[in-house]
């Protein structure tokens, strides 16, 4: 048997349908993928105070919406506070009017919204 280059080895069709083979490693590639996601998932939001590093950044001075005298005179509160776009300070205000945290997380602010849906009825 002749050993064929390596580009044309590489670049040359296997076969024109799934195979048994395929099917098994493209399944096992995507159970395994999934299993690793979901450990990183269940140990990102394992703990409550966990904040993912833009919010550390684009929403600790949005606390200044609870407490307005919060960050007195810091640069870089004001830095971030300045380039926050209209709607996504607009939203957060709004959910502080409201009593939502934040810095609470998601899942915690759905069932908040719930809560106060619930309440009006």
């Amino acid at each position: 048997m002749r050993r064929q280059p390596l580009p044309k080895f590489l670049t040359q069709p296997r076969s024109t349908g799934l195979t048994v083979h395929v099917v098994f490693w493209f399944s096992l590639s995507l159970i395994i993928a999934a299993i690793y996601s979901g450990l990183a998932l269940r140990e990102a939001f394992s703990h409550a105070y966990i904040v993912q590093d833009d919010a550390r950044q684009h929403v600790f001075w949005m606390q200044r919406f609870i407490d307005g005298e919060l960050f007195p005179h810091d640069l870089i509160a004001d830095y971030f506070q300045s380039v926050a776009p209209v709607g996504y300070t607009t939203l957060y205000r709004i959910a502080a009017a409201v009593g939502i945290h934040g810095l609470t997380p998601e899942i915690r602010t759905t069932v908040k919204l719930l809560q106060l849906n619930s309440d009006e009825r």
